[in-house]
């Protein structure tokens, strides 16, 4: 995973204000969490004349490892939530950036946590593998717009996909997976 700064941290629950890529481009949030840190980061439109809680967007599950997430353009901010279940007062790092600045897909990646990859290429098949646990994968295009299902399985899986062509590829998951292009 190529690094970017995270400028914005905090311990326990918080709130972060989005830093939004070009309208021409999807924005990508990506978090870092303490070793013992778990905790849920949701949408949330925070204006004068609106304030409402918008859905998950992504869990952070234990482990000092990052995480990333489309960011829908109408959230104005971020509200991390600590799990009930974890550390009390678990750490975390927040930053973002434009979906076009994220790594090519163009071979295979794997990972254990939810992640967005960028695909540039045509339309092919991906072959997925997943441990045991549940994964999802979706497609959407590059500008943002509604996502398509590829995947979503309680693994252990291994199976191939139809990748549409060009896009982002979002990973939602807290368990070992792997996707190779053919």
């Amino acid at each position: 995973m190529q690094d970017i700064e995270l400028p914005h941290q905090g311990r326990g629950n918080g709130t972060v204000p989005v830093s939004h890529a070009p309208k021409s481009e999807t924005t990508v949030v990506e978090i870092k969490g303490g070793t013992l840190a778990g905790f849920y980061v949701y949408g949330l439109i925070n204006t004068p004349d609106r304030l409402e809680q918008g859905r998950m967007l992504v869990k952070h599950n234990l482990g000092g490892h990052r995480v990333r997430a489309i960011v829908p353009r109408e959230y104005t901010h971020l509200k991390v939530k600590k799990m009930s279940n974890g550390s009390p007062f678990p750490r975390w790092k927040i930053g973002f950036r434009a979906a076009g600045s994220l790594p090519k897909l163009v071979k295979s990646v794997e990972g254990r946590h939810p992640d967005v990859l960028l695909y540039t290429g045509e339309r092919t098949t991906l072959k997925l593998e997943v441990g045991k646990g549940y994964a999802g994968f979706s497609h959407r295009p590059l500008s943002g717009g509604e996502a398509t299902s590829l995947e979503g399985c309680d693994g252990p899986f291994r199976g191939t996909v139809e990748l549409p062509g060009p896009g982002l590829i979002e990973v939602d998951c807290l368990v070992r997976w792997s996707a190779t292009l053919h």
